[in-house]
């Protein structure tokens, strides 16, 4: 919840301006300066671009972040190597992560929703809450800023049974505004390359054109309705629901013979949530922002005895209820500006196994697991200079879990978090920056309790993980170019990860701890109106670290990971984007020791034609994913989409 300006990653919206309704990310005007922690942003018109289904493409362009898809088909985030459940991920300032794991599968989520994207890094604020030591993510609702109403309609479809179609209304009169859309998407299954040997693809693949078991379909629906009581406070409700299924790949290189392999399927998973968000001046010089959410999430889980899928030898049934608030207290009184954040979420999961022999079901009992989680932060910024500002937070966090099914309880955890940064602006486009602090990350419910049908050991001893970070950079905003350096170190103690027990099982145990250090660059230069380039570099090193002191390798940490895109995007006529993925050397898990995995170049081609008639406004295009149809694996037996083929019609009046 840092304050400050952002970088943003591509051009304004060429047909109207979005509100991106950020009500609790960002603790003020855009006249702040920079935060000393890194803060990016992608706006709605890169997004738009991507004519992607799911957020799980929108993610790419984050810089330094890392989307891979594992082994339970969870498409997940990684931001500058951190583990996936350091991140939280928030919509419209609600928690997004499903609180039982601590993570939430991109794939099933619309990106069509979705207004733009304000992403933290580095050294998060305290004002984040509790388990944020990888960053944060928060996606908000499109919405005008403007008087009127928008409607667009978006249909494409391409190769491997691919289809989508989408509808958003969005509209502002008087104090009031809206927004409605519903979309629905599905696929037969991702391509593979041509080469499945290269791709890991030994085992457990029936075609040599759909990789197999990635079907999928994801229905959506969202509304939102705001009222602005004046210019600094207002009050919004947000709707959302999706409805999807999906299977599941199985892990390529395992033969079923001698190793135990998931033949997985997800026949269900649904999440609801309402979202009540706002900010209110209470006073000149004191202000008021948060939100509060319900949720509810269900998902089957559905194991098989092969790659046949016709053989059902067990079942899960999930379903998550979580409350939970977020509220920061901003009050300014020169030169010195205090913010108090309040988080706070309680959470019920239920969980019920189920064994199939034939058509003989036998159920176990249904067990229920509860968690509280609380964070309380207390922020100062101060501006001793006038070319100085200085940030320094204090954060104390704490997990109860007053219910364990069927396993013994556990003490409650708790620590405490700090930062501490500066940003100094040498000019009105040049600043420094540099930030350092402390946080903490609990065990999940999933990691202290969950067996994934009798797939992990429980580990009564296990402990949370806390993080030393530190970042320093430079940032320059200018009109044809801008963009940053940083610097940037992690050091995790008792890292959290898994170990192999004799009987195939998996535990999950504390590592001596990791160290992350590395540099990301990002940037965009625009040499005319219609012509930008855009793209990041991030390159790490990232080791784990024994308790005698040596260092071993972390799995599925890419050593680079770049995107470098290029585009021309006229208000009219033809417009086209070529983008290139670099994703560099990683390491996979395999017996006793880790398996290089090469690195990949992916091309990405797009080109359309606008035009305009009266009132509506008509784009027509294709795209090509992987031109070049190009190996990417980023675990071992669990390679990438081929080459995909899409083309599509958007309508705008």
């Amino acid at each position: 919840m840092a304050t400050g300006s952002v970088f943003a990653q591509a051009p304004a919206d060429s047909l109207r301006e979005y509100d991106l309704g950020e009500v609790v990310v960002g603790g003020g005007t855009a006249a702040r300066p920079a935060a000393p922690s890194t803060l990016q942003r992608i706006p709605v018109a890169a997004i738009d671009r991507l004519d992607a289904p799911s957020v799980s493409d929108v993610a790419r362009l984050i810089p330094a972040a890392h989307v891979q898809t594992n082994s339970r088909g969870e498409t997940l985030v990684y931001l500058r190597a951190a583990g996936e459940r350091q991140v939280a991920l928030f919509f419209d300032g609600a928690l997004l992560n499903i609180p039982w794991d601590n993570r939430v599968d991109l794939s099933l989520l619309p990106a069509g929703v979705i207004g733009g994207i304000t992403v933290a890094k580095g050294v998060p604020s305290v004002l984040w809450g509790a388990n944020v030591l990888g960053g944060a993510v928060n996606m908000t609702s499109r919405g005008l800023r403007s008087k009127g109403t928008f409607t667009e309609a978006t249909g494409q479809g391409g190769s491997e049974g691919f289809g989508q179609g989408m509808v958003t209304h969005l509209g502002r009169r008087g104090r009031f505004s809206w927004v409605g859309s519903g979309g629905y998407a599905r696929r037969d299954g991702f391509a593979v390359p041509d080469d499945l040997g290269d791709a890991g693809l030994v085992f457990n693949q029936v075609s040599d054109r759909i990789r197999t078991n990635t079907d999928y379909r994801l229905a959506n629906g969202f509304g939102r309705l705001e009222y602005d009581f004046s210019s600094r406070s207002r009050l919004g409700l947000s709707m959302l629901h999706v409805d999807g299924e999906k299977g599941i790949a199985p892990e390529g290189h395992l033969n079923p013979a001698v190793d135990r392999v998931r033949f997985w399927r997800y026949p269900e998973w649904r999440m609801s949530m309402a979202i009540l968000n706002g900010e209110a001046g209470l006073g000149p010089a004191t202000s008021l922002r948060g939100a509060v959410w319900g949720s509810r999430f269900t998902q089957q889980i559905a194991d098989y005895a092969g790659a046949e899928y016709d053989q059902l030898d067990s079942q899960q049934d999930d379903e998550d209820l979580t409350v939970g608030g977020r509220a920061v207290i901003e009050h300014a009184f020169a030169p010195v500006t205090l913010r108090l954040g309040l988080n706070a979420l309680t959470s019920m999961h239920r969980q019920q196994e189920s064994a199939f022999e034939g058509e003989q079901r036998a159920d176990d009992p249904r067990l229920t697991y509860r968690q509280g989680l609380w964070s309380a932060g207390l922020e100062a910024e101060a501006t001793p200079l006038a070319p100085l500002t200085l940030t320094a937070g204090v954060s104390l966090d704490a997990l109860s879990t007053p219910e364990t099914g069927d396993k013994p309880s556990r003490d409650p955890f708790m620590d405490y978090g700090l930062t501490v940064g500066g940003v100094y602006r040498l000019n009105e486009a040049w600043s420094l920056n540099a930030s350092a602090g402390r946080k903490t990350r609990f065990p999940t419910l999933r990691e202290l309790f969950g067996e994934a049908l009798q797939r992990f050991a429980l580990n009564p001893d296990l402990r949370p993980e806390s993080s030393l970070l530190a970042e320093v950079g430079m940032r320059h905003y200018g009109e044809v170019v801008s963009g940053d350096v940083t610097l940037f170190l992690n050091r995790t103690d008792d890292t959290i990860d898994q170990e192999r027990l004799e009987d195939g099982r998996r535990r999950r145990v504390n590592l001596g701890g990791s160290r992350i250090t590395g540099v990301e660059i990002s940037g965009a230069v625009r040499p005319i109106p219609l012509i930008r380039f855009d793209g990041h570099l991030t390159v790490m090193d990232v080791r784990g670290i024994e308790e005698d002191g040596s260092t071993t390798r972390l799995s599925e940490k890419p050593e680079a990971i770049g995107r470098l895109a290029a585009s021309y995007s006229p208000g009219r006529g033809p417009n086209a984007t070529v983008e290139a993925v670099y994703t560099g050397v990683a390491y996979s898990p395999d017996g006793d020791g880790f398996v290089r995995l090469d690195p990949s170049l992916v091309l990405n081609l797009r080109a359309g034609y606008r035009l305009s008639v009266r009132a509506v406004s008509a784009e027509l295009f294709a795209r090509v994913n992987n031109v070049t149809d190009a190996v990417v694996l980023p675990q071992l037996g669990l390679p990438g989409p081929g080459r995909e083929i899409q083309a599509g019609l958007k309508l705008a009046l």
